[in-house]
């Protein structure tokens, strides 16, 4: 038998045993694309003509009309291909799986039941295959208002069928090249097609797989803000569940699981979730700072619900470190443990609130309007047993002070902040500063390569110290050894030492990532603060005494304390011997910190023009 086909999904064409064959005019192809879609039905010649012409028909419309119809037959002679006449209607009968649109609706029709099956992999292998088939907009070229009708049905089935193979892929679960590849279609699609929130809801499913939970968010916001701009709706039920499920960081979104369709009654238990994010590959250190936690989520005797701030500058790992320990503290809290980054929330804490009833399987009908009434309905639905709450990107104690009131008792509340809090009172404080030597090493040869670090243990070390001990710092390092794999470790850290010491207006984008939590801030202190950073900076090495710093601020020993003990509190530098006394005290400028300051525009006073007052309570609030 011959090899046939005939296409409709692009220009309207036929090949012949590999050999394309010619169709004649715009029109008579538009004769033959109405017949095919058709799929062997008769077709009035009323119809017929209206497709061609629409309603002012030129004269002699019949006699074209056949006249097209029999030139096709010329065309068809001698294939599996033939014209029918009926009545005044024609019909075309083609061999199967001849005319691409049938096989491409087979196809999605195939893959569908694949899916229902519970083979996702295999439904999305075959919406690839349908999606191959298009060679352009479909019935390119083809004339006539019925046909253009006819393009945008076919092509809203070509989208329907893309949503439906990225929602299976993600289904599926794909490698991080995969994921990387279903991230950038999506991208192209939301922005071919804005309004269309199943393609936004995707992309936000693919951003968040790949560990991007700030840009999936930003996606939704997007959508949110063109949705209300340009139309004055909000986003529909579907998506606004995705984002809240995005909120709380919920695991179900990693594996495509489905959300629980009913809850408990008020006053009985729900399931027990984990809405943790993953933990960080290759977590190194912290030892002593987890077993801090662990102590402190020891259930109390008098049944009070504990707090744990972990606070210190942004890129020192303070998120991964609280992730890493309400990972190992799943046997202590019986009725789950959930998530939220307050620093991605949008609205106000009820939002959260009801993204966590949702997981403790609360229907969205049932949830409360305020953000009291849903705490309230959240602790009903833990049903009395120990939860653990953890909280991202605290600005201030309002909300873990809330959690606390409502949580059964024994519960915990671990949280991230820049800087320790007056509240709640009975915190446990957890300050991460900079990893250990050897931790670092660690780090170092997990990110670049234990064979790489071993080869040259000092010029790794050497690594290591120049990154201060910084998380941030030394996965950048090790991602320029990895880019660079001709390099050697001494001469990575011989350029780093270079870049660090000599500040120049055109910096490495290892060092801006790196300098990027510093900007931040260094963004938030106080002139008086900016200044001090500033100044020290300038001093001749990384480390330098109190009196050298009262020197280079123009004022007293204890004045240069006072400010400097808020920089130490912030993060921004390190007591390497504090004494307890201000003429005693010995800091440490962190190399990336030094660079960074050092290339901040001084105020241009001199030594003593503008002394430094000791104002610790105002230096407190607004650091």
């Amino acid at each position: 038998m011959s090899d046939l086909h005939l296409a409709l999904l692009g220009p309207v064409r036929m090949w012949q045993d590999g050999t394309e064959v010619p169709l004649g005019s715009p029109q008579q192809r538009a004769v033959l694309a109405v017949l095919l879609l058709h799929e062997g039905r008769v077709v009035p010649g009323e119809e017929l003509v209206d497709a061609l012409w629409g309603d002012v028909p030129p004269k002699g419309a019949w006699g074209t009309l056949r006249t097209y119809v029999s030139r096709l037959r010329q065309v068809f002679a001698g294939s599996a291909v033939a014209i029918r006449t009926a009545g005044t209607g024609y019909a075309v009968q083609t061999p199967p799986g001849s005319v691409d649109a049938v096989v491409f609706r087979t196809l999605v029709t195939r893959a569908r039941d694949q899916a229902a099956a519970g083979d996702p992999g295999a439904g999305a292998t075959t919406l690839a295959q349908a999606l191959a088939l298009w060679t352009g907009e479909g019935l390119d070229g083809a004339p006539g208002e019925y046909l253009a009708q006819q393009r945008a049905r076919l092509q809203a089935a070509r989208l329907a069928a893309t949503e439906l193979r990225f929602a299976l892929l993600l289904d599926a679960g794909t490698d991080a090249s995969g994921q990387e590849d279903v991230t950038a279609e999506l991208t192209l699609l939301v922005r071919q097609h804005p309004y269309l929130e199943q393609l936004r809801e995707l992309l936000m499913r693919a951003l968040y797989r790949q560990g991007r939970q700030a840009d999936a968010l930003a996606v939704y916001h997007a959508g949110e803000t063109l949705l209300r701009d340009e139309l004055g709706i909000d986003p529909g039920p579907a998506l606004r569940a995705v984002h809240q499920r995005i909120l709380v960081s919920d695991p179900g979104l990693l594996t495509g699981l489905p959300r629980p369709s009913s809850g408990p009654l008020p006053g009985q238990p729900g399931p027990a979730p984990t809405l943790l994010p993953a933990r960080l590959p290759h977590f190194t250190g912290r030892d002593t700072e987890l077993a801090r936690i662990a102590d402190a989520f020891a259930e109390p005797a008098d049944g009070r619900t504990t707090t744990v701030g972990v606070h210190g500058l942004d890129g020192l790992g303070r998120s991964a470190l609280v992730v890493e320990a309400a990972h190992r503290a799943g046997d202590r809290f019986p009725g789950g443990r959930v998530y939220a980054d307050l620093a991605q929330v949008s609205g106000d804490f009820s939002e959260v609130l009801s993204a966590w009833l949702g997981a403790y399987g609360v229907p969205a009908a049932e949830v409360p309007g305020s953000a009291t009434a849903r705490a309230v309905r959240l602790r009903e639905a833990t049903g009395g047993r120990r939860v653990l709450a953890v909280l991202d990107g605290v600005e201030d104690t309002t909300t873990p002070g809330l959690l606390t009131a409502v949580l059964p008792p024994g519960s915990a509340v671990l949280f991230v902040a820049r800087r320790r809090h007056p509240e709640p009172v009975s915190t446990t404080w957890v300050r991460v500063g900079p990893l250990p030597a050897s931790d670092g090493l660690r780090l170092l040869a997990h990110v670049a390569g234990h064979d790489r670090v071993a080869a040259e243990p000092a010029a790794a070390a050497r690594l290591v110290s120049l990154a201060c001990g910084w998380p941030l710092s030394l996965r950048l390092v090790g991602g320029r050894l990895n880019t660079h794999p001709h390099w050697s470790a001494a001469a990575t850290a011989d350029q780093l030492a270079h870049e660090l010491t000599h500040p120049a207006e055109t910096v490495h984008d290892d060092c801006l990532l790196a300098e990027a939590p510093i900007l931040r801030a260094y963004a938030r202190l106080r002139p008086a603060q900016a200044r001090a950073l500033r100044r020290t900076s300038r001093l001749g090495d990384e480390t330098f005494g109190i009196h050298q710093a009262a020197d280079a601020l123009g004022t007293t020993c204890e004045d240069a304390w006072s400010v400097l003990d808020s920089l130490v509190e912030l993060g921004l530098l390190t007591e390497t011997s504090p004494s307890g006394l201000p003429r005693g005290t010995t800091y440490r400028m962190a190399g990336v910190v030094r660079a960074f300051a050092r290339r901040r525009p001084d105020d241009g006073d001199g030594p003593g023009a503008r002394p430094v007052r000791r104002d610790r309570a105002a230096l407190y609030v607004a650091s």
